[in-house]
């Protein structure tokens, strides 16, 4: 069977137990820590462990925003780490998080009980046109049916002169994932940045800044990650079968040249 016949017959419920199970791994819960984070971060030099990579990662995003003020929409929120993070820069009443799983909404008001979540589909928000200051969204935009429909919608709620901010994932075919978690619609032949910059251009955005950070973020990502595998095969932590299959996956992605990790920021003009 093929993973558009999979897809074909899943519907959304189906989708969102599906990422639940991969999110709430108990393996992969382990890789990031207590923070439960569930991205891949931004790793400097001298950046030893996930959890400070992911915190890097949102500082890196934040950067694109001069002045952190008014009220910021965190979408895709995941477990609530990041939502929780934003707490740095704004007060608990002007950061919501969204999300389409239910059980993760009820993990994030655990690891941030703070801020208010909400279960929502970034493709279509119950929000009010020109709610929100400023919008961000963590490895998320590439998961949503579609990309094009979420940056659409971010265009609807964002107040004029507001800021979206992303780290997304642009992929040239689904060989390593497939189409149940990247949908076809998001593909973007040849990695062609032009044409991810268009969807951004045709909602409306300007002062559209895009920028590669594959070495960043993915691969050191994914060298972290097989060297964290290998050590926890050696202290017993997991069994052989466990590591065989992450590592032959983690060698095909260090591999592929199918993939580019951007960090982009765009800005809805002023009337």
């Amino acid at each position: 069977m093929t993973n558009q016949n999979v897809k074909l017959k899943m519907d959304k419920s189906e989708y969102i137990s599906n990422f639940d199970k991969l999110i709430l791994n108990p393996l992969t819960r382990k890789i990031y820590g207590k923070q439960e984070f569930f991205n891949v971060g931004y790793w400097f030099s001298d950046t030893e462990i996930q959890e400070l990579a992911c915190f890097n990662l949102i500082e890196k995003l934040l950067e694109f925003i001069p002045q952190k003020q008014g009220n910021i929409l965190d979408i895709g929120c995941g477990l609530g780490a990041t939502t929780n993070y934003l707490l740095k820069h704004y007060p608990f009443n002007n950061v919501i998080g969204i999300n389409i799983s239910p059980q993760q909404i009820e993990r994030c008001t655990v690891n941030a009980p703070e801020c208010k979540f909400i279960c929502m589909d970034a493709v279509q928000m119950k929000f009010e046109d020109e709610s929100f200051d400023n919008i961000i969204c963590v490895e998320a935009a590439f998961y949503f049916e579609t990309r094009q429909k979420f940056i659409k919608e971010a265009w609807r709620v964002l107040k004029p002169g507001g800021h979206l901010i992303l780290s997304d994932i642009i992929f040239e075919n689904t060989q390593h994932f497939g189409d149940w978690i990247v949908p076809l619609e998001n593909i973007v032949k040849q990695k062609n940045l032009e044409d991810y910059k268009s969807i951004y251009q045709q909602a409306g955005f300007q002062k559209l800044e895009v920028l590669e950070a594959t070495e960043e973020c993915w691969l050191r990502h994914f060298r972290y990650l097989k060297s964290w595998m290998e050590q926890e095969f050696k202290a017993g932590e997991v069994d052989e079968q466990t590591y065989q299959v992450n590592v032959t996956a983690i060698d095909g992605l260090l591999k592929s040249s199918a993939i580019d990790y951007l960090l982009a920021s765009s800005q809805k003009p002023t009337k």
